[in-house]
């Protein structure tokens, strides 16, 4: 076996036992964020949402793309390390403190005077993520998801802990405000016990500026994705209520929950494989491919499930009053499919030193986000949940770079792509054609109608892809799907501890 089919089998491998592994979390957090829907008005959901906006774009800064760089750089010293946390710990102390000193401004400039306590107590949240960034980067950069899954799934279970009880009790916005506290404490405490990475005290000049040179690139894209991505919440924080606010922050975490199920997870790895083959061009082409088709196949159909089964889903999931998410939800998923084929677009460019460049496509999407979300806005949220789409426009663009940069066939590229649409398209315009049945709105619809066509939906769809795939993507399938399959099937245990520690060899390779 070639090195190129090694390692594109072993991130194949990696996004099955990654992906399997992130169900358990993803669906705990699905349960739990259901649960709190249920007993939290969409106001509350509402406020939150503008806290989080807040507090990500101020993550961006916490970390200054440190993170990214130690993963990208070839030969890492024990002084890159401790420059990059202390240098995080530093950031995340001086922010949470210029936090506290403007959160009541901020919060009367939004005309929600509640959101300064919250603000206090969430923006806590930067200073205890700044303890995992390094230890993290390590881990990944070593490809040990297996300890970064465990962190996510600890983060999740004591946030749940947490959360519910509060709600219950009648906490309101603080079983939120609460979770997400919970939550980044246990996920530190764990990454630091499975991590046997400790800092040092010190500190290098010359490692700040060689970590800097990476990480500003990707501070500034990461700057612009964050205002782009939570521009649209704030806005609708200001101009609208809290109400309208709750239902579009209902709409986008859904996506959120199967982004983070999927395209996260391939993400993760892709810039980690990418950089260990960032000087191998048709090696890079290749894998670059390869996971943007395992990509497309495994979340094309729960986007659109999910959002054609939507009028059965939400009320099943949510309970009453939640129904005006639907067609936000209707908007939204075609922008999360697109997210999540231009995905890996960042990565690749990050791995081969094309820096720059990402940053300026960045850039340009952020602009084209913030001039469409103003633009649309008089339409209320429907517009502005329509202005989530401009990202579309980017992506010729994009491929010109990838052709560019690392040699991509581009209609073989968007051959894979289509692939996956035309295998789709049949089963969701089935269902989209029986929603306006009466069988779409008996009585218990999400088991009687929702399930039965989902599962023939997804079998069609299946079957479907599997014809048309051809033998090379064939074999993608095979190598995402197996891991899982054997996780599920109970042998998950033992067959991942054997991949790894091959994953832990893959720098060998």
């Amino acid at each position: 076996m070639t090195n190129a089919d090694g390692l594109g089998r072993k991130a194949s491998q990696s996004i099955g036992w990654v992906l399997a592994e992130r169900w358990s979390s993803r669906l705990i957090t699905l349960a739990v964020f259901a649960t709190l829907a249920r007993l939290l008005e969409p106001s509350e959901f509402g406020l939150i949402s503008l806290a989080t906006s807040i507090i990500a774009v101020l993550q961006v800064f916490v970390d200054s793309g440190f993170s990214k760089a130690l993963i990208q750089r070839r030969e890492l010293s024990p002084k890159d390390a401790s420059t990059a946390f202390w240098t995080s710990i530093a950031i995340a102390l001086s922010i949470y403190g210029l936090l506290a000193l403007t959160a009541v401004p901020v919060a009367s400039a939004l005309g929600e005077p509640e959101l300064a306590p919250v603000l206090y107590v969430m923006g806590l949240v930067l200073p205890i993520g700044a303890l995992s960034g390094t230890p993290a980067a390590l881990l990944e950069r070593e490809f040990r998801f297996k300890s970064l899954s465990i962190r996510q799934s600890a983060g999740t279970f004591a946030g749940a802990m947490v959360a519910i009880p509060v709600a219950v009790l009648g906490g309101g916005v603080w079983a939120l405000a609460l979770q997400s506290l919970a939550a980044a404490i246990a996920a530190v405490v764990t990454l630091w016990a499975a991590s046997e990475w400790r800092p040092r005290f010190e500190f290098s000049i010359s490692s700040l500026r060689g970590l800097w040179k990476v990480g500003s690139s990707v501070l500034g894209i990461e700057l612009l994705d964050a205002i782009q991505s939570n521009i649209d919440k704030i806005l609708i924080g200001v101009f609208f209520t809290s109400n309208e606010l709750g239902y579009y922050y209902l709409a986008q975490r859904i996506g959120t929950i199967l982004i983070e199920l999927v395209t996260s997870v391939i993400a993760r790895i892709s810039l980690t494989t990418f950089s260990r083959v960032q000087d191998d061009l048709p090696r890079l082409n290749r894998i670059f491919r390869q996971l943007t088709f395992a990509a497309a196949a495994v979340s094309f159909p729960f986007f659109a499930f999910v959002a054609v089964l939507g009028p059965q889903l939400v009320p099943l999931l949510f309970g009453p009053g939640w129904e005006a998410a639907v067609p936000l939800m209707w908007i939204l998923a075609p922008g999360w499919a697109f997210g999540t084929i231009m995905y890996f677009d960042r990565p690749v460019m990050l791995s081969t030193g094309h820096a720059r460049a990402a940053l300026g496509l960045a850039a340009l999407q952020a602009g084209l986000g913030i001039v469409a979300v103003f633009l649309l806005l008089p339409l209320g949220i429907v517009g502005v949940a329509l202005s989530r789409l401009s990202r579309v426009l980017t992506w010729p663009l994009r491929l010109m770079l990838l052709h560019r940069y690392i040699g991509l066939r581009v209609w073989s590229y968007l051959g894979q792509v289509a692939r996956c649409g035309v295998a789709i398209a049949p089963p969701i315009v089935a269902i989209a054609l029986l929603q306006t049945t009466t069988w779409a709105n008996v009585a218990g619809a999400a088991w009687v109608f929702a399930l039965p066509v989902a599962l023939v939906g997804g079998a069609v769809y299946a079957a479907l892809l599997w014809l048309i795939a051809g033998a090379e993507n064939r074999d993608v399938l095979r190598r995402a799907a197996a891991p899982a399959a054997s996780y599920v099937s109970g042998l998950g245990g033992r067959r991942h501890r054997r991949e790894s520690k091959a994953d832990g060899q893959l720098g060998d390779q």
